[in-house]
């Protein structure tokens, strides 16, 4: 499957990624599966930018499929189709 990833407000993941949006072949099926093998790919260092310390999507990150549907942490095995486009994006917060 072929799913196109942007990384929004994560310039740190972008660079080691080698850009900002990244098309990714892969055999997996959900967005767990597309985090594990953008960690495996691209290092250690995505890895700690993108999970906490139990292997579950930061905290402080959002996901979003298509730009229309967000997924929260306790959906991440929320199934992908060929051809989508996942934005991985920092939550900000402010007032």
């Amino acid at each position: 499957m072929k799913i196109t990833v942007e990384f929004l407000s994560l310039p740190n993941v972008a660079k080691m990624a080698g850009a900002r949006v990244v098309t990714v072949e892969f055999p997996g099926e959900t967005v767990h599966e597309l985090i594990q093998e953008l960690c495996a790919r691209y290092g250690e260092s995505v890895r700690q930018f993108l999970l906490d310390e139990t292997g579950q999507l930061d905290m402080s990150l959002s996901v979003s499929i298509n730009r229309r549907e967000w997924i929260r942490r306790d959906q991440m095995n929320r199934k992908l189709k060929d051809g989508d486009r996942v934005a991985v994006m920092m939550l900000v917060a402010g007032g």
